[in-house]
Formats: C-alpha cells, structure tokens, sequence
C-alpha cells in the first residue's frame, strides 16, 4: 500500500498557542481514523513530516489544508512512496 509523505515548513504564527489546541485535535481524529501513521516534528518546531497511508495524494492535499495551521505553511512537499521491506 501507498503512502504520502508530507514535509511542511511553518512560518512565523504570533499567535500559535491558540492554534495548538485545535490542530492537536485534527491530528487525534486523523490517527484515529486510521489514516495519520505518523507525525514527526522538525527541530526548533520549524515544521512537520507527516505519513498518511490510505489516501490518494488528492486526499492528502484535501486533507492537509484542513489543517487549522495551513494556512502559515510557507512549503509543502509531497511525497507518494512505496515501502520496500
């Protein structure tokens, strides 16, 4: 089975507490679901890498701009891979 790796890069969020609560809520239902395999944040909290299985890369883009922080991506990457072993 597939999966999407995302990379994103977060800019500057004055804000960011007030957004933490609810993105963190985002990431419970999608792990729940069963869609959200993993969340790795990069060092200094300068962004994620996150693996989704089970979704078209279509999906996955429909799905990571539902993402209340979204809109303070400054980059996002796509990834479609296949594991090997």
């Amino acid at each position: 089975m597939s999966k999407v790796i995302v990379s994103t890069v977060l800019g500057k969020v004055e804000n960011i507490q007030e957004f933490l609560p609810v993105e963190f809520a985002k990431v419970e239902a999608l792990k729940a679901e069963g869609v959200l395999k993993s969340l790795y944040v990069k060092e200094g909290n300068t962004g994620a890498v996150l693996v989704f299985e089970g979704l078209s890369l279509d999906k996955t883009k429909e799905t990571v701009r539902s993402f209340p922080l979204y809109p303070h991506f400054n980059q996002i990457e796509y990834s479609v891979v296949e594991q090997n072993f």
